[in-house]
């Protein structure tokens, strides 16, 4: 039903009453009408809040069809968009013709895409087969070895390169972070300007030995190989190959341009706590923080926080059936201070998102203040966006039902960093939906999240 329908369901209840009372009256005699109106007296009233009734219930009656069409539509809508760009599994729960439609077109659409995806896993198996047997030779080095673009982004590293910087206490690396994290620009910069150039160079950068050598044609997008000098055995747990080769090099936007830089563009942080209980005013603590960077609207599963905290208080039974964290577990871990320090600086430069994460926040915010530091500001919560998404007030945000819709499976439920993960990969099925809703940049995702109705609740409900 569209609008003027309802416009003309009302037009058509208001005249269609006034057009017979006039016919009547024209057609008596004038003595007969005379003698009608007389004897009418005062009930006019009556039929003219008669009318009123009339014409308002027809109205009303449209109207909440409309409105409920248009809801219907608009879930149709959204439905239908997941099951283009972000779930092929996803179906239309209803019965009409046209959801059976869809649903037989959705099963089409997801056969059509799964028959692609098994085309070309065979036109790039050998390729897959060759690559993994050079990156298995890589990760087996004790010869730290690394891939930088010519901005300096990390595209590959592998186990002893990772082992040789942690236990240098500098920055993490992992593909997707810059190298110049790791070491000062003004040092490593004239190094690559030179491999990149097509010169062989060996140099001592803050004490680590390295060699840098491009490894691609002039025509080609920059590459350069960086090798350094095998270190001592690792005491430590050796993290495993990171590498991400096929990233264009584009440079990081500053956190001023973050509002108005696209949402692929953007670093994000994805987090997930598990506490002592739910409310961090009345005194509950962090027991566990795991996150996970998303960068070029990719999950890095190789570039993860996880770690658990000593909240310094008993952990109730209750919660620990819950997410399975005892006393026991905690007693060597660190405080939430210097979790958080650790934390804040993995995290630098990025977004941090989460699946309601003002609730994750109230239990970060009073550790970062005990270690003087500033969570970043900008921020966005996967709930609300879901909430952005699908407006229905019937619709479920909890992460659960929001992973079911997008098709995430969730491995580690009630676990920092199985939450964290499953949150991530809920992010990058949403970025290409919003983009359909002309919602692009963090700015206006940030601008989409408040204006929603669930965002007025939660406010509402922390006021």
């Amino acid at each position: 039903m569209t609008r003027w329908r309802v416009v003309m369901l009302i037009a058509i209840a208001t005249l269609v009453p006034a057009l017979t009372v006039a016919v009547v009256l024209a057609d008596l005699p004038e003595r007969s009408r005379r003698t009608l109106l007389e004897s009418l007296g005062t009930e006019w009233v009556v039929l003219a809040l008669g009318l009123v009734v009339l014409v308002t219930g027809i109205g009303w009656v449209a109207w909440s069809t409309w409105r409920s069409e248009q809801r219907h539509d608009v879930r149709q809508a959204g439905d239908i968009l997941i099951i283009a760009n972000a779930n092929a599994a996803h179906r239309l729960a209803g019965a009409t013709a046209v959801e059976r439609a869809v649903n037989v077109l959705a099963e089409r659409h997801a056969g059509a895409e799964q028959r692609l995806i098994d085309q070309l896993a065979a036109a790039h198996a050998e390729l897959t087969r060759e690559r993994d047997a050079l990156f298995a030779v890589l990760a087996g080095l004790d010869v730290p070895v690394g891939v930088v673009d010519d901005l300096g982004r990390v595209l590959l590293v592998n186990p002893a390169a990772r082992q040789l910087l942690v236990a240098g206490g500098r920055a993490p690396v992992a593909a997707g972070r810059s190298i110049f994290g790791v070491f000062d620009a003004d040092d490593f910069t004239p190094l690559l300007t030179r491999a990149i150039a097509g010169e062989r160079v060996s140099a001592t950068v803050r004490d680590t030995p390295m060699r840098l050598a491009r490894i691609t044609g002039p025509d080609e997008p920059a590459m350069v190989l960086v090798i350094g000098e095998p270190g001592e055995e690792p005491s430590g747990p050796v993290v495993g190959l990171s590498v991400d080769l096929s990233r264009h090099s584009r440079p990081s936007p500053s956190r001023e341009e973050w509002l108005a830089t696209p949402l692929r563009d953007i670093v994000f942080t994805v987090l997930d706590c598990e506490t002592t209980g739910l409310h961090a005013a009345a005194g509950d603590r962090l027991i566990a923080l795991g996150a996970v960077r998303v960068d070029g609207g990719t999950v890095r599963a190789d570039d993860t926080f996880d770690a658990l905290v000593n909240p310094g208080v008993h952990i109730p039974e209750s919660s620990t059936r819950f997410h399975g964290i005892s006393d026991e577990l905690v007693r060597e871990a660190p405080s939430g201070p210097q979790v958080l320090a650790e934390f804040a600086a993995w995290a630098v430069d990025s977004v941090l998102v989460g699946h309601h994460l003002a609730f994750d926040l109230g239990f970060l915010g009073p550790p970062a203040a005990q270690a003087g530091i500033t969570l970043e500001p900008l921020s966005l919560d996967t709930m609300l966006l879901s909430a952005v998404l699908d407006d229905d007030p019937d619709a479920r945000h909890g992460l659960d039902g929001v992973c079911t819709r997008f098709g995430v499976e969730v491995i580690g439920r009630h676990t920092a960093l199985g939450d964290a993960l499953a949150t991530a990969e809920v992010l990058v099925r949403m970025l290409p939906l919003l983009d359909e809703r002309g919602i692009r940049t963090l700015g206006q995702a940030r601008e989409a999240m408040a204006a929603t109705g669930l965002a007025g609740r939660l406010a509402t409900a922390g006021g």
